[in-house]
């Protein structure tokens, strides 16, 4: 198991480890225990940098995956990065009815599961298997752990 984790922020800490463990149970609640991926935590200017440049919407966005091209047959396998726009994470929260906590899980398995294969921009179907997905996995994490340090 391996998780590369890796925060660009100043103004918002987090406790790594903590999303750490969070992201690998995503993955064994998933069917990869062994799988492997990187994270990021990122500000809106890099957010809207990114999505600008791989995905052609000049704005920042709440979570972006890039999967691998494929994943093979390994047992260890490398599933690609998630990275997750904190700023937009903790505005959006309360939209949803979330704790900024929630929220950033709810990030977190929706960017994991985009690099296991679902898609929910690919039909109504599978955007109903996905959200299934979403909330078995975040039942299983509930109570939520804090994975804030600070906002300041």
């Amino acid at each position: 198991m391996a998780i590369w984790f890796r925060t660009h922020l100043r103004s918002i800490s987090v406790r790594a480890r903590t999303i750490q463990r969070v992201t690998q149970t995503i993955l064994e609640q998933a069917g990869y225990p062994t799988a492997q991926l990187s994270l990021s935590l990122v500000g809106k200017t890099r957010m809207r940098s990114l999505n600008r440049k791989y995905r052609e919407r000049d704005y920042p966005t709440d979570v972006l995956a890039f999967p691998m091209e494929s994943m093979g047959e390994q047992q260890e396998i490398f599933l690609g990065d998630v990275v997750v726009c904190l700023p937009i994470a903790i505005e959006q929260a309360s939209r949803f009815g979330n704790t900024a906590n929630q929220e950033i899980l709810r990030l977190l398995i929706h960017g994991t599961l985009h690099l296991l294969g679902y898609d929910h921009e690919q039909s109504p179907r599978e955007a109903t298997r996905m959200q299934r997905k979403e909330r078995a996995i975040f039942q299983t994490l509930s109570p939520v752990p804090p994975l804030l340090a600070s906002i300041g």
